[in-house]
């Protein structure tokens, strides 16, 4: 009887450790599918931040190339020179920095993920260096940007948007074209208002361009009515936003609608949140802002000439890169002002010697910077005429730079440099213009004026006109009246053909653009229609 119940019991034993052992081979099967398929969705995830990652971190390369942190980078006493960045570091402490995310106080709807952590990692850990860069560039920035912000209602926190954006780079541009500390797109910026042409781009004008800036972000909480999906609607558009909210069922918060969102604009938004982090707790990770030596006691004034940013660079004795990093929005650095005044930033005290100047800085070297063709044709003695082929070759003194240095560099002597450019000394000052090589010359023989029929001229002291016949009959003998005397033709008139630009026209007639501009009144000389008519001024 014993023995019966042992084998029953054993069988039933048996017959559950079969139906465990099924169970545990089919769960185990289901696990390693999940798993893959987890591992997969992960690895994918990772891919997509680790690709925006990149891109974050190109743009910080790029902004500590910008001059002023460029400088402080090579100063071995500087903040800068004790901070590193470290690609691989990482931060544990999820607990700590849930809390700290906790009682950071916005209207920004806040999360902790893995999505987030990639962020304040890559802010707080990994790139403590740029970091410290960026912390600077905010000092100068951010204040007054916030104060534009809280002018038209938007949570002032919304700033570190160009953190994401360009790094506080206000010379940035993506490969896609959007331009300047906020990245406008060209289509964009004009929709606010930002002027985008051959010499001037607002996107560039950090000013400017955080005015759009605040304006759109209002006008996308309008539409969304969540601070996340305004900011993730300021990368992707609106109309990728509102087809995300329709794929996900009609949900109206970024953290429902991410998954449906384009790639980038998912590590997007949390990257804000990174970089919001590390603007709040930098000081926890030893991240101090680096000292640099960015002008802020800037003044503006308007100039109502065209005028070249070199020509104050080299008479007042100022950094050219200096004047470029205040005012960015001259592309060609050029400043337009042929119909209407645009503004120039200095320094107060270069404000003050720019005024005191004004006329002598804008006839320094006028013909050099608004008409490069004029003398490039010379007629000789012996009536031939001395063409220029290559344009002559300049270099602008930078600090550090000496004669020498600059002679190794384009492979010439001291003594030519200083028989160039007529020097009596080595002496240099930052922001001279150096004459490195001259340009190639042709000679050939000067065109033959075109033969003069005498019997069909009515020769005036003043003038040569043609005669008309109809004025003198020709049976009536009598004074011939004085001709109608019309004024010379003073300008050839080109009819704009497909495919032509300002530019290309002005080359064509030995002349510049912005003198073509002026001629023609152009105010938006980018946009040429075809058989629109374009006068060149006579020689």
């Amino acid at each position: 009887m014993k023995k019966k119940t042992l084998i029953r019991f054993m069988t039933k034993k048996n017959l559950l450790l079969v139906v465990i052992a099924i169970l545990f081979q089919t769960l185990s099967a289901q696990n390693i599918l999940l798993g893959q398929k987890e591992v997969a969705r992960v690895d994918t995830t990772l891919t997509d931040m680790d690709i925006f990652a990149v891109a974050e971190v190109q743009k910080m390369d790029s902004m500590l190339n910008i001059w002023y942190v460029k400088n402080e980078l090579t100063n071995k006493h500087s903040v800068l020179s004790k901070l590193k960045d470290d690609d691989h570091a990482v931060d544990n402490n999820d607990t700590l920095i849930f809390q700290r995310l906790s009682d950071i106080v916005t209207a920004v709807p806040m999360a902790y993920n893995d999505r987030v952590k990639r962020y304040i990692e890559l802010y707080s850990v990994q790139r403590q260096r740029s970091s410290s860069a960026i912390l600077a560039l905010a000092q100068y920035y951010y204040p007054w940007m916030k104060a534009i912000f809280d002018k038209y209602n938007v949570p002032e926190e919304l700033v570190y948007i160009t953190i994401i954006e360009s790094a506080l780079n206000p010379l940035a541009v993506s490969p896609a074209g959007a331009t300047g500390i906020w990245q406008f797109m060209y289509g964009t910026g004009k929709l606010y208002g930002l002027e985008v042409n051959t010499f001037v781009d607002d996107r560039r004008d950090p000013y400017k361009a955080t005015e759009a800036a605040a304006r759109h972000f209002r006008d996308l909480y309008n539409i969304f009515n969540d601070w996340g999906l305004a900011i993730s609607a300021y990368n992707c558009g609106a109309g990728n936003v509102r087809k995300a909210i329709q794929r996900s069922g009609g949900k109206t918060d970024f953290w429902g609608v991410a998954p449906y969102l384009p790639r980038e604009t998912q590590n997007y938004f949390p990257a804000f949140i990174g970089a919001y982090y590390m603007m709040t707790y930098h000081n926890l990770y030893g991240i101090t802002p680096s000292t640099l030596r960015i002008p802020t006691n800037v003044d503006t004034v308007m100039v109502d000439k065209e005028l070249h940013l070199q020509q104050v660079s080299e008479m007042l004795g100022i950094d050219m890169d200096e004047i470029r990093i205040l005012n960015p929005q001259y592309k060609r650095d050029i400043i337009p002002a042929y119909q209407q005044p645009y503004p120039l930033r200095l320094q107060s005290q270069d404000i003050l010697r720019y005024i005191a100047m004004k006329d002598t800085i804008h006839k320094y070297r006028y013909d050099d910077f608004f008409n490069p063709t004029k003398n490039l044709n010379v007629a000789s003695a012996n009536g031939e005429i001395i063409e220029q082929v290559t344009p002559n070759k300049y270099h602008t003194v930078r600090k550090g730079e000496t004669l020498s240095r600059i002679a190794s560099k384009y492979h010439t002597t001291v003594g030519n440099l200083k028989s160039l450019n007529r020097l009596r000394s080595s002496s240099l000052r930052v922001g001279q213009r150096l004459l490195v090589r001259k340009g190639t010359t042709v000679t050939r023989p000067a065109p033959k004026p075109a033969p003069v029929d005498s019997t069909k001229m009515v020769v005036d002291s003043m003038t040569v006109m043609p005669m008309d016949s109809t004025m003198v009959r020709k049976d009536t003998v009598q004074p011939a009246p004085k001709p109608e005397v019309k004024p010379a033709p003073t300008a050839t008139v080109y009819t704009v053909k497909s495919g032509d630009t300002l530019s290309s026209i002005a080359r064509k007639y030995g002349t510049t653009a912005p003198i073509l501009a002026k001629y023609n009144n152009l105010g938006n000389a980018d946009v040429l229609k075809v058989g629109q008519k374009i006068k060149i001024p006579k020689k």
